[in-house]
C-alpha cells in the first residue's frame, strides 16, 4: 500500500512542479525513514524507487499536456 502512496506522491510532484522542485518529493520518504523505528532497507529502497517512477511519469504527463496545449486544438468539434 505504501508503494502506491509514494507513487502517487511522485506523480503529483512531477506533474505539478517541474525539476528541480519535483525532487522535493524525496523528502517525504526520507522523513518517514528517519522517524521510523524499524528501518528496513528493502522498504526504503522500494519507497524511493516508487517515488522516482512517479516523478518521471508526472513529468512525462506534464510535457505531453503542454505539447497538446501548445499545438492548438485540432480536434475541436
Amino acid at each position: 500500500m505504501f508503494v502506491l502512496i509514494f507513487f502517487v506522491l511522485g506523480l503529483c510532484f512531477g506533474y505539478a512542479a517541474r525539476m528541480p522542485w519535483a525532487l522535493l518529493a524525496f523528502l517525504i520518504p526520507l522523513g518517514l525513514t528517519l522517524a521510523a523505528s524499524d528501518r528496513s532497507i528493502g522498504a526504503i529502497v522500494v519507497g524511493f524507487v516508487a517515488t522516482a517512477i512517479g516523478i518521471v511519469a508526472g513529468l512525462v504527463l506534464a510535457s505531453r499536456s503542454e505539447a497538446r496545449t501548445a499545438g492548438g486544438n485540432e480536434r475541436t468539434a
